[in-house]
């Protein structure tokens, strides 16, 4: 009979540098929070003044939301993949 063999867990990277991290993503997602407020407002205006939202604003608003999203991630040790400025910007889509 073969003997189970012991599963070594996958190499994480050092859990001080992933403090600092999400030390500064927590205040990146703070100030993600209010980009997101004054960007909402600034589209309402926009939709009362023209009657149509602006494409620019809603293209940035749906990249904002992935990146959120990206930083919850990372927040939440759903993934170790560090978010803007450490990969790519996210693209709506």
């Amino acid at each position: 009979m073969n003997a189970p063999q012991p599963m070594t867990p996958p190499a994480t990277p050092d859990l001080g540098i992933r403090v600092l991290y999400m030390v500064l993503f927590a205040v990146v997602f703070w100030l993600l929070c209010w980009t997101l407020a004054v960007t909402a407002l600034v589209q309402l205006v926009i939709r009362l003044l023209n009657g149509r939202p602006n494409p620019d604003l809603t293209h940035f608003g749906a990249s904002l939301a992935r990146y959120a999203a990206q930083v919850i991630e990372f927040l939440t040790f759903v993934t170790e993949t560090t978010p803007y400025p450490f990969a790519a910007w996210p693209l709506e889509g």
